[in-house]
């Protein structure tokens, strides 16, 4: 099984699926991008920072793109 899917325009990590909604002829993955900032000072060790993680998501339509859908319903039928 692979870890990423490979779209005509695009390849992500499946690790970062948070959902797929499943519509008549068209899914939507959310997809969560993580964010992780920081620094330290030299003193001792002391630091600031921040983690973050954004949701989007990516529409995958058969009539518009048949291509993708075929590539995204062989992978949920596998899993």
């Amino acid at each position: 099984m692979s870890r990423f899917i490979k779209l005509t325009n695009m390849i992500f990590n499946t690790n970062d699926i948070h959902k797929i909604i499943i519509e008549p002829n068209k899914y939507y993955i959310y997809i969560i991008s993580k964010e992780v900032n920081g620094f330290h000072w030299n003193i001792g060790i002391a630091g600031s920072g921040h983690i973050r993680s954004c949701t989007s998501y990516i529409e995958v339509c058969k009539i518009k793109h048949y291509t993708d859908y075929k590539i995204v319903s062989n992978w949920i039928s596998k899993n």
